[in-house]
């Protein structure tokens, strides 16, 4: 069959129109090459949930398609998702995953939102983990939960409900505006702080659990609350007297800290002292607050009950018992000789001595056992002293003599006691018979008066505010001690401790 070169032009036209036709039907509608890979990369993604996600999903960037998902496969962590992306579009590595709705149908698709905008870039085998992807909330557990809220309500009663919602909410819609921007905010802010949130709730967690199970002391609490309350309404008018009498109280008890503030220093500095002593003494103090109680009880055995029928006036009679005065005898070694012994009337302050004066004999001498030189030392303990020089001293004690018998231990004119060397007993002199012998008295006594031939007494006005008395001899007389610089001047225990006045 013979064909016009007209046809067979026509022909030709026509096939070359159906090769290019299948050809662009193929690239582009039937996705040929993407079939068979070329032009193609595949990557993984890996995420929390599919999220409604299914085979041949759409995959944008900035807005345009750059791939398809070839599959999505369930794994115990979640899902795989294996696009197919177009080789032609340069994709950074550092992108999210985030999966969004299309259409109101449920249309899904992924969008590649990039973190940075230069390479590395995706390529085949690439792998996105799931801390690089998101999912949409599943809206379905939300409707079911709003299924069954609406069924809990009584039939005939969602009207009401609307109602009252509607007078609830009527005006207040910038109100609800800013609460819903706040919660915005709050949301982003906890959205970018994910792990501190996530620690946050997962510790609310045994907090809530205490609380619930101290349910029964939280309502305890709260009652008594409310009967504090209730109390303090009853006695409205105590609490509103207390609180206008308050700022007074407070005003005095600021007067009170200011008069103490220039002797309070001084009076603490020296209970620090005290404090120091006290602490270091403490065992002593402690043995005394125990024998305190039998010393007293001792003490009060010296008053016996006055017979009346026996000729008593009734009133109480204290008897001492001295029948054992002077056994054992003084101890004089230690002490001031008799020649420098002040009277008794002596009312002039003498010097101090140098060395203190106490029972200077051997520690184990049988006289006075319990005197300072057997004095326990309470920063050395085993060690005992007189003074707390010689504890903190690597010295032991040295006696000063041993307390020699001198005459009668009754004092008599005539011993030779008041001439013995200072610091020791004297020379030993044996002991007189009960009958024999003369007894010492004090070089201030002189010759002894004779009994029935008492020293004449007289009597004198004192003033106590001056310091000034009327002598025997008729001169006035004052206490240089007593009398102050000026009669306006007030004394107070403030001047006491810091010495100057008020």
């Amino acid at each position: 069959m013979m064909l016009s070169s007209f046809v067979r032009v026509q022909l030709i036209i026509f096939s070359i129109v159906t090769v290019i036709s299948l050809v662009v039907m193929g690239a582009y509608y039937m996705r040929i090459p993407s079939l068979v890979g070329i032009g193609r990369y595949e990557v993984t993604v890996q995420l929390p949930t599919s999220g409604g996600l299914y085979k041949t999903s759409n995959i944008t960037y900035r807005g345009a398609d750059v791939g398809t998902v070839l599959d999505v496969v369930p794994t115990q962590q979640g899902a795989t998702a294996t696009l197919s992306m177009n080789s032609s579009v340069k994709i950074p590595a550092d992108v999210t995953a985030e999966v969004h709705s299309r259409s109101a149908i449920g249309e899904q698709y992924i969008d590649m939102v990039p973190t940075a905008l230069d390479g590395p870039y995706l390529h085949d085998g690439s792998l996105i983990p799931a801390a690089q992807t998101t999912v949409p909330q599943d809206i379905a557990p939300m409707l079911d939960t709003a299924n069954k809220n609406l069924a809990a309500i009584a039939p005939g009663k969602l009207s009401t409900l609307i109602d009252e919602s509607y007078k609830a909410f009527n005006g207040t819609g910038p109100d609800l505006q800013r609460l819903l921007d706040s919660a915005n905010l709050l949301v982003h802010d906890a959205h970018a702080n994910v792990a501190p949130t996530t620690r946050l709730i997962d510790d609310m967690g045994p907090f809530l659990s205490a609380q619930a199970q101290s349910s029964d002391d939280i309502y305890t609490w709260a009652r008594n609350l409310n009967s504090l309350t209730a109390q303090a309404r009853e006695r409205d008018e105590s609490i509103r007297a207390i609180l206008q009498k308050g700022p007074g109280a407070a005003d005095e008890a600021t007067k009170l800290f200011q008069q103490l503030k220039p002797t309070l220093p001084l009076l603490l500095g020296n209970l620090t002292s005290l404090g120091q002593v006290a602490a270091t003494y403490n065992p002593s103090l402690e043995q005394t607050l125990v024998i305190l109680p039998q010393l007293m009880s001792m003490l009060n055995t010296i008053g016996v009950p006055n017979d009346v029928h026996n000729g008593g006036a009734g009133g109480p009679v204290l008897s001492f018992n001295l029948g054992n005065l002077n056994a054992p005898e003084n101890c004089t070694t230690g002490y001031l000789p008799a020649s420098e012994r002040r009277d008794a009337s002596a009312i002039d302050a003498p010097p101090r001595t140098t060395d203190p004066m106490y029972c200077a004999i051997p520690q184990n001498a049988p006289l006075d056992v319990r005197g300072a030189r057997n004095l326990p030392c309470m920063e050395h303990p085993g060690k005992r002293a007189p003074t707390v020089a010689i504890c903190n001293s690597d010295e032991e004690y040295q006696p000063k003599g041993t307390n020699p018998w001198i005459g009668d231990p009754l004092p008599v004119v005539g011993n030779p006691l008041g001439d013995q060397v200072p610091g020791n007993g004297g020379p030993a002199q044996p002991a007189p018979g009960a009958g024999g012998g003369t007894q010492a008295a004090p070089a201030s006594y002189g010759t002894a008066v004779t009994p029935g031939a008492p020293a004449p007494v007289a009597t004198a006005t004192y003033d106590a505010k001056t310091g000034r008395y009327q002598g025997h001899d008729g001169a006035t007389y004052e206490l240089s001690s007593v009398a102050t610089s000026s009669s306006n001047e007030v004394r107070t225990w403030q001047t006491m401790l810091t010495g100057r006045s008020a």
